[in-house]
């Protein structure tokens, strides 16, 4: 269960499954009442699996709405507002930030051509099947409606193995490729480890490469340049420096951002904390506060 009241009505459950490059650790959850949390854009991408009912992502920034249920999706640039119905079912795997990179997740005829980028969902989603197979969504569905959730796990994890080999089998990389993406995961564990706060160019130089080597293998790895996968990295750091781990309550970031607000720090120091500018972090905040009912 989770420690924080606001999510005291659910059953959560992290599973060890992590497969190097590709899946971090997979997760369920199971919510007797309905939930509102706020989903941070912490770089990563998601195969989910949902029962019951279908929820609702809202873009904390932007407003724009969309249904949340089974779906691949890459990573947020920006927070969102998932509201849950009671009685919500949710099978997550966590895949490494360049995971998406190695899926091609796009169906065959969109696929671009080899050594460009594949179309890595960024604020969107796409339906599990493109990526698992329907057999392998089906037989996991009814894992996880029988309580059998280690099983419903693995069927999803081992899927994504095979996807992952039968994309490199498809498209063979070259040494230079392998020696370009090995470099890029090193760029990415040390953005993870100094949440966010760390310039493009400091970066660059740390690795010995040039800025327009990390623009590049950033648009290619991660769907989007090194200053808004920075930003939105430091944005949930910066959350999680206030809120701690687990899941986000809104109530709680709208605090944070109301006292954050009230610091009176520099135009400029927010945005190099936060991720945000003054005038969009303000607009999360009040966004957030408007979806969950805060004066």
């Amino acid at each position: 269960m989770s420690n924080s009241s606001a999510f005291s009505d659910r059953a959560y459950r992290r599973l060890a499954l992590a497969v190097p490059g590709l899946v971090e650790h997979a997760w369920v959850l199971r919510d007797a009442g309905a939930v509102r949390e706020l989903l941070l854009p912490d770089g990563r991408g998601l195969v989910q699996l949902a029962l019951g009912a279908p929820g609702r992502l809202t873009d904390a920034l932007t407003g724009a709405r969309r249904a949340e249920g089974d779906d691949v999706r890459g990573l947020l640039t920006r927070a969102a507002v998932r509201e849950l119905p009671a009685g919500a079912v949710r099978l997550g795997v966590q895949l490494h930030p360049m995971a998406l990179s190695r899926l091609f997740v796009a169906a065959p005829q969109a696929r671009v051509a080899a050594g460009r980028a594949a179309d890595l969902l960024v604020d969107r989603a796409a339906p599990p099947q493109d990526l698992l197979g329907e057999a392998v969504v089906e037989a996991a569905r009814a894992a996880l409606t029988a309580g059998e959730d280690d099983e419903a796990a693995r069927l999803v994890v081992a899927a994504v193995v095979r996807r992952a080999q039968e994309s490199a089998d498809e498209r063979p990389g070259s040494d230079e490729d392998d020696e370009h993406r090995a470099t890029f995961a090193e760029v990415v564990s040390q953005v993870d480890a100094e949440r966010g706060l760390v310039a493009a160019a400091d970066l660059a130089r740390a690795h010995e490469v040039t800025v327009s080597d990390l623009h590049r293998w950033s648009v290619r790895y991660l769907g989007v340049p090194p200053a808004t996968y920075l930003a939105a990295v430091r944005f949930t750091g910066f959350v999680r420096e206030a809120v701690g781990p687990g899941p986000v309550a809104p109530t709680d970031v709208v605090a944070a951002l109301r006292w954050y607000a009230q610091s009176a720090v520099a135009p400029r120091e927010v945005e190099r904390f936060t991720g945000l500018s003054p005038v969009e972090l303000r607009r999360v905040e009040e966004r957030v506060a408007e979806l969950v009912g805060i004066a």
